[in-house]
């Protein structure tokens, strides 16, 4: 669901990467960010995943991977029957919906990530708006602004990739509050300026809008408090309703066309708002959506309860992956160990398990006696995280997924259609999250085979470095410090000592006493007399 021009008036937002929004929220709380998810729109914006079997779904496969390695409690919302039976000009049929092959496999796909969902009485943002409101979560995640319009006091949107971070993957999203904190990302409209610009420009339930009254004129007039005054009269549902509606639609008629009050840039006497405007039913769904109950609320607060942080079964996700993707084979295995390793390492990491780092009771599959994440090998900030603080620490992949590769089949010697196909947007979602390699023209990067048994090095946040595995990370900073100490302590002077030579007159130029003459060294010539003096001495003293 969209309102055209709506995002232009309600302001820029403030732009920050999802991740330094979690971690700031898990350092101020103590808790993760509990976000309402409209998947209705995820679900939506996956058909453009291309290649292999079930592209769409493999592209939500990945954004559940990046969920899982923030600190994020994320709750999944899905559209109910009772959503408005008409929606962008269009006939919504509701008999079957949930039927449909995406939304039953994107449940399936949720449940195995041990995320919580919730089906909504009506449509899925009001439903998140209405969950954020009351509390239930912090902010709902969504890509249209109607989850503001319902009533979302903290709304993320657009989660995409930020010019200048050197990835093509999703790192940032554009906040926006409507409750008075965060300066940088307040609303410049209200709630009810929203509704009414959404009736008069056109929205979703009510394409064409007002005749004429474009999106910079319907700003106007929900910036000048006409839509406060409309849902009042609404809201009050008295006897003398239509009578306070016809003066409602007068007043606003002599502003257009005389601007009395200043309310508009120019005077627009070319615009006629209709006597039926505006339509109440229309009104409704936007005003007074399909929302959940106190009492359904409740319930669903008691069932969120235990419902997040729950052991993830990688080999369940592995069974889906290789009946939904064709991931099959060794090959398959190994992918999705590749994929798994760093978000379950951080997942795990958050929850202070660091026992767990491969699930309890196996052997180390790799045979390795490398340590897991026991040493820190440097820090790092990065642009793509606006600045948070990163350690690289070692893992052996296969030993933290907990995957036994070598029990699948062998890859057939020659790739199927199948086999080949799926390989396409899995291999460039992680070449997009990988460090850029610095090019040259002599050399081409080799990319090596990747080895789930071999050591791997990934990036952890250092806040939940701090949770997980505190000695560490103090280990860290004393072996620091005192490099930083050694570097700053005063240098010991290696110069030779002794007596300094005299400077007769230090304005003369280099060479100046050449003008006056030339110094050589004093030949020893001793004359023949005198030579002939000290044989005679030599040899009466040898007498």
């Amino acid at each position: 669901m969209g309102i055209p021009g709506l995002i232009h008036a309600i302001g820029a937002g403030e732009r920050i990467s999802l991740s330094k929004l979690a971690i700031g929220h898990l350092e101020r709380n103590a808790r993760p960010i509990r976000v309402a998810v409209d998947i209705s729109i995820w679900l939506f914006q996956v058909q453009a995943g291309r290649g292999g079997r079930n592209p769409e779904l493999r592209t939500l496969f990945y954004r559940l991977l990046k969920i899982l390695a923030l600190p994020i409690h994320p709750l999944f919302v899905y559209d109910g029957q009772h959503k408005p039976p008409f929606k962008r000009g269009r006939v919504v049929t509701t008999r079957s919906y949930g039927s449909a092959p995406i939304i039953r496999l994107s449940k399936i796909l949720v449940d195995l990530f041990r995320f919580p969902r919730h089906d909504a009485p009506g449509e899925a943002e009001a439903e998140c708006a209405r969950l954020q409101r009351v509390g239930v979560v912090d902010a709902v995640m969504s890509n249209d602004v109607d989850a503001l319009m319902f009533g979302s006091t903290f709304t993320v949107m657009n989660f995409s990739k930020e010019s200048g971070t050197g990835t093509a993957a999703a790192t940032h999203v554009t906040c926006y509050r409507m409750d008075g904190t965060g300066t940088p990302c307040k609303v410049m409209l209200d709630r009810a300026g929203m509704i009414l610009f959404a009736m008069l420009s056109g929205g979703d339930y009510l394409p064409s809008g007002v005749p004429k009254c474009g999106s910079k004129l319907a700003g106007e007039i929900a910036r000048a408090g006409f839509g406060e005054d409309l849902l009042e009269i609404i809201d009050s549902e008295g006897p003398d309703m239509e009578e306070r509606l016809s003066e409602w639609r007068e007043r606003l008629q002599y502003e257009l066309e005389e601007n009395e009050s200043g309310y508009f840039q120019t005077k627009h006497k070319v615009v006629r708002v209709p006597e039926t405007f505006p339509d109440k039913t229309i009104l409704s769904y936007y005003a007074k959506p399909m929302v959940s109950t106190d009492s359904e609320i409740k319930a669903l607060e008691r069932r969120l309860e235990n419902a997040w942080d729950q052991e993830i079964d990688a080999v369940q996700l592995r069974r889906f992956a290789a009946d939904t993707f064709d991931w099959n084979y060794r090959s398959g295995a190994r992918k999705v160990t590749k994929l798994l390793a760093e978000p379950l390492v951080c997942y795990r990491l958050r929850l202070a398990k660091q026992a767990s780092a491969f699930p309890a009771g196996h052997p180390r599959l790799s045979n390795s006696s490398v340590p897991m994440m026991q040493k820190i090998n440097k820090s790092r900030e990065s642009y793509s995280t606006d600045g948070l603080t990163e350690y690289q620490l070692d893992i052996v992949p296969v030993d933290v997924v907990g995957l036994d590769i070598m029990a699948d089949e062998p890859n057939p010697p020659f790739p199927t259609p199948e086999t080949a196909a799926s390989a396409d947007e899995d291999e460039e979602e992680l070449e997009a999250n990988a460090d850029p390699v610095p090019q040259t023209t002599v050399k081409k990067r080799v990319t090596k085979r990747y080895d789930p048994y071999a050591t791997e090095k990934v990036w952890i946040f250092s806040t939940l470095a701090k949770i997980g595995i505190p000695e560490v990370v103090e280990n860290w900073k004393k072996a620091e410090a005192e490099k930083a100490e050694k570097a700053n302590a005063p240098k010991k002077s290696t110069r030779k000592t002794g007596p300094r030579k005299k400077v007769i007159d230090p304005g003369m130029k280099q060479g100046s006493i050449l003008k006056y003459g030339f110094l050589t060294k004093e030949r020893s010539e001793i004359g023949s007399d005198k030579r002939l003096q000290l044989a005679k001495t030599t040899d009466e003293s040898g007498s």
